[in-house]
């Protein structure tokens, strides 16, 4: 006999699916930073019901910026005027107490932040964000260029 005589195709697809979801769960488990928080989403009915989404959470100063949906760190750091490039939220309800002791979370803009959270962020606190990041582009294009070749001299 084969081994295809044992197995169905469409099973171990299946499993391996299954065994994917798994090693993704345990792995959120020992992340540090991760968290699952309740937001409330609005039914067709027009009745609430409440949502648990993955959140991210950045540690303390010194640390790298971490994306609060997806995980991903960037190069920044928290602490620095960098953070001025990302919409920062402190998730003040308790709920998340993430293991690395923080909850600041860091979004790529505030309707980013509205679209994973199904909240809402006012035009002028978007206007703000807005201003603050322009800001520190502008002061990023100004500095002076360094490549990995050149040496500073003092």
């Amino acid at each position: 006999m084969y081994k295809d005589d044992y197995y169905d195709q469409e099973d171990l697809v299946y499993n391996d699916s299954d065994r994917l979801d798994k090693i993704l769960e345990e792995s959120k488990k020992v992340d540090r930073g991760h968290n699952n928080i309740c937001i409330k989403v609005q039914k067709r009915d027009g009745t609430l019901k409440r949502k648990k989404i993955d959140v991210y959470t950045s540690s303390g100063v010194g640390s790298r910026i971490r994306d609060a949906e997806t995980g991903e760190y960037y190069p920044n750091i928290v602490g620095s005027k960098d953070e001025d490039l990302f919409y920062k939220v402190n998730w003040a309800t308790g709920e998340c107490n993430s293991s690395n002791g923080s909850s600041i979370m860091f979004y790529i803009s505030p309707q980013h932040f509205a679209n994973h959270t199904n909240s809402k962020v006012s035009d002028k606190e978007i206007s703000s964000w807005e201003s603050k990041r322009n800001a520190r582009l502008m002061e990023i294009e100004k500095m002076p260029k360094r490549n990995a070749n050149s040496v500073v001299v003092k």
